[in-house]
């Protein structure tokens, strides 16, 4: 359950440790756990694991023989450890035993995995389903197993109505079963913290979560005036819901549309939202919010961290790019002629709403270049990440809302735990830049989409980490292959290299004039370096290669 607390003149929400993005099913024994469980796994494309048969393996003895030897305490000793070591953030199906929850660490560690779903059976059909199997059920042991079933259930409802949802197997097939899961699952919102003391906040991903702004934003301390900056499409397509959840907790909003166009990052426009926040009679309690894409919360970021020395500000990021990346982590600024983001503050949001219903009229172009972030992703900090994308690309592209919210989630859950530890970019949070070093470059000499200039700089920088015996080549042909595959490009003929060189010295990530470069040593793992040879950037630039 949610709480509330006042720190640093803001409301900041209480919740419980983020989830890995997998799904745990609890329930009595007989309910289908496993049937659906593997079944579930397998159409999502994960790995399943049954804690019963985890068990087996640790205690190399099956689970009657555990109960007569150790008797249940030490059976439920077992399965404390087991259900502890699948906190590894891997993303899986998990089947549990049907007393497993009943340890609150246990319930703390499979909430922890992702959604919970109680599945469950009347005595009558546990019984129709188990009968016969008392020498491997220990519990139904005795003279009427029917009551014991009905006593053990009664006992055990408290905890199991603590799921996040609730299937009646008896009235549905193993396969209906497995669809009301998904769809549970594609409903069910995520939060993930970032942790930053009095500057903490949430990131919420779900469907829908537009139209909740309202009600989310009524439990911080503001005031009834609000902003919401945003392109004139996606306000044809989303402003009225938000106003309209805006004014249905008792705000007044204005809205502004600002042009569609990376130039519009810029001073000038600022300034107009500066004069719209006083036309609005905005004070120091009136929320800013940004509702589109990196564009979009960059200019309103910068506007509201400036305006009156900081106003409270609000991401809504409608595009798959904004959501992984540009909403998440406090970066604000606009653009300057000799490069991008020169001007600009770390200023951290209140609230990042992530609604997944805004990917599904994302043209195909703008989600292809938000992949090369979620790339990024995998090849900076997680291989199981690069792994699962190569394995579900065609769901991806397919806009498949299950595998959509784990990709968020997932980049998130990164992104929040290297800016909770660096939100200054003093140190680690240079990995978040692998592949923007050359991409900015390519970006401003080319005009071409923030991510495809990403995925060529990704490139590149694999190119030049191979040349300096950093990088396999197996793993170079691994990231060329999938930046191919989602349709973003690889490489960029024709550039002016002395132009793309000299814009690299103006990067904001320099130092001494020194262009600091995000190198992979393998999939998984990356280091900072400003010593690279400068004919092997040159080189890179001039050829591809």
């Amino acid at each position: 359950m949610e709480t509330a607390r006042t720190t640093g003149g803001r409301e900041v929400a209480e919740r419980g440790k983020q989830q890995s993005g997998g799904i745990v099913l609890i329930g009595f024994m007989g309910t289908g756990k496993t049937a659906v469980g593997w079944r579930l796994a397998r159409a999502l494309g994960v790995p399943f694991v049954d804690t019963d048969a985890l068990i087996e393996k640790k205690a190399a003895a099956r689970i009657p023989e555990i109960f007569e030897q150790r008797g249940e305490t030490g059976f439920r000793t077992i399965e404390k450890a087991v259900i502890r070591g699948l906190a590894d953030g891997v993303r899986r199906v998990v089947a549990t035993g049907g007393g497993a929850v009943l340890d609150p660490d246990n319930f703390a560690v499979l909430r922890s995995l992702g959604p919970v779903i109680h599945l469950k059976a009347p005595a009558e059909t546990v019984l129709a389903r188990t009968r016969g199997d008392s020498g491997t059920r220990p519990l139904l042991a005795g003279v009427d197993p029917l009551e014991r079933i009905r006593s053990l259930q009664r006992e055990r409802a408290p905890v199991y109505g603590r799921a996040d949802h609730e299937i009646d197997t008896s009235r549905h097939t193993i396969e209906e079963a497995v669809e009301m899961v998904k769809t549970l699952v594609e409903s069910t919102e995520r939060v993930i913290r970032v942790d930053l003391g009095p500057d903490s906040y949430d990131i919420v991903i779900g469907p829908d979560v537009l139209d909740r702004l309202g009600s989310r934003l009524k439990s911080f301390d503001l005031t009834g005036r609000a902003l919401v900056v945003t392109h004139p499409g996606i306000a044809e397509r989303y402003g009225g819901r938000t106003t309209d959840s805006l004014r249905s907790a008792g705000f007044e909003p204005d809205l502004v549309e600002v042009p569609d166009g990376e130039a519009q990052k810029s001073l000038p426009w600022a300034e107009k939202l500066y004069d719209a926040m006083l036309a609005h009679r905005m004070d120091r309690r009136s929320p800013v919010i940004a509702l589109g894409g990196g564009v979009i919360g960059d200019l309103a970021g910068f506007a509201a961290a400036t305006f009156l020395r900081g106003v409270p500000f609000i991401q809504v990021p409608t595009s798959l790019l904004a959501q992984v990346d540009a909403s998440v982590g406090g970066k604000v600024a606009v653009d300057h002629r000799r490069g991008k983001n020169l001007i600009g503050a770390f200023y951290q949001p209140l609230l990042v709403l992530a609604s997944l219903d805004t990917l599904e009229s994302l043209p195909d172009r703008e989600l292809r270049a938000g992949m090369a972030e979620v790339i990024k992703y995998g090849v900076i900090a997680d291989p199981g990440l690069f792994a699962y994308i190569e394995g579900r690309l065609d769901d991806i592209l397919k806009r498949d809302r299950g595998v959509l919210a784990h990709l968020v989630a997932r980049s998130c859950e990164i992104k929040a735990e290297v800016v909770a530890g660096d939100e200054r970019e003093q140190g680690r949070r240079a990995i978040l830049n692998f592949g923007h070093t050359m991409g900015h470059a390519i970006e401003t000499q080319t005009g071409m989409l923030h991510g495809e200039a990403v995925a060529i700089g990704m490139v590149y920088a694999a190119r030049v980490a191979e040349r300096m015996d950093m990088l396999d080549g197996e793993s170079v042909r691994r990231l060329i292959e999938l930046v191919r595959r989602t349709g973003l490009p690889h490489r960029c003929d024709g550039l002016d290299v002395p132009a793309t060189i000299e814009t690299m010295e103006f990067d904001k990530k320099s130092v001494g004039g020194r262009p600091r470069f995000i190198l992979p040593n393998r999939i998984g793992e990356v280091a900072v370096r400003d010593d690279v040879p400068a004919e092997y950037i040159r080189s890179v630039l001039a050829t591809g290669n």
